[in-house]
């Protein structure tokens, strides 16, 4: 399937300027019968232009949310172009610029593609817009201070990381969003080697009640292994034990509940062998 978005731009912008443009718009509804039905009979490049065909000659068309998302689908998921997919949703940003609800399903979506493709300003763009629009719901909000932060993290820009964190936990969010950006928060601290800072943090995600069973038992695994790190195997050991039956993967967690076994019926210090005489 060949990409034809920048000529559906073209007539996007001239549809309303178009000779016959309300006759053309009359013939829309049968455009978007057709595309539903060539969807449905997986003949996804008929659905394509038949999209195509709706957004041209229905301008103010009721249902053209449903059309631009399909487009974006097809793209993705049919066509793995996801440089057609990013053209796309940078239509639909300029469309839906004066609908802000879903201006920030776009930029989310539209972000989560440039993260993708590496293009982490323009990411970082459109994740800071939702993080700061106070009209957004706090749960989006979090979200988007999560990406930003995972970015930075990326690029090695700890500070930023933490800054970002710090955000989301200024909002009030329910208890599963915050254990998610303490978690965060608690690997960026890991990565800057300040474990004492990390091993708060994890503690602090699993003082919280309401957080699911998943996130306890690998935040109990992260604070066992900072603990091993710092050289509290005592503390780690009991950790381990305590998730052996839980953890996703328990050969691992067999393994280091063996070493620190292991490392306790070492002596920490053994005298050295004397030398011949």
């Amino acid at each position: 399937m060949k990409r034809r978005l920048p000529v559906i731009i073209f007539f996007l912008g001239l549809a309303a300027a178009l000779p016959g443009c309300l006759e053309a718009e009359k013939k829309a509804p049968s455009d978007l019968e057709d595309a539903r039905h060539a969807m449905m009979t997986r003949d996804y490049l008929e659905a394509e232009k038949s999209f195509e065909r709706y957004l041209r000659r229905s301008p103010q068309g009721a249902d053209r949310w449903e059309v631009w998302n399909s487009l974006v689908d097809l793209a993705l998921s049919v066509r793995n172009d996801r440089k057609a997919a990013i053209e796309l949703l940078e239509a639909m940003l300029i469309e839906y610029a004066e609908a802000p609800a879903r201006k920030r399903v776009i930029s989310s979506q539209l972000a989560e593609q440039y993260r993708i493709v590496r293009n982490y300003e323009r990411a970082l763009t459109l994740w800071s817009g939702i993080a700061d629009d106070k009209n957004a719901d706090v749960v989006e909000r979090a979200r988007a201070c999560r990406n930003l932060a995972g970015i930075y993290l990326r690029r090695l820009e700890f500070e930023l990381a933490k800054e970002s964190l710090d955000y989301c936990l200024a909002l009030d969010i329910p208890d599963t969003v915050r254990a998610d950006c303490l978690y965060d928060l608690a690997q960026t601290y890991v990565g800057t080697g300040d474990l004492d800072q990390a091993i708060t943090h994890f503690r602090q995600v699993l003082a919280l009640g309401n957080i699911p069973g998943s996130t306890r038992t690998l935040t109990v695994f992260m604070l066992a292994d900072t603990l091993d790190q710092k050289g509290l195997n005592a503390e780690a050991l009991k950790l381990f034990t305590s998730i052996s039956d839980d953890y996703p993967n328990p050969k691992v967690v067999a393994q280091r509940i063996a070493f620190l076994k292991n490392k306790k019926k070492t002596p920490a210090a053994q005298a050295a062998p004397e030398g011949r005489k």
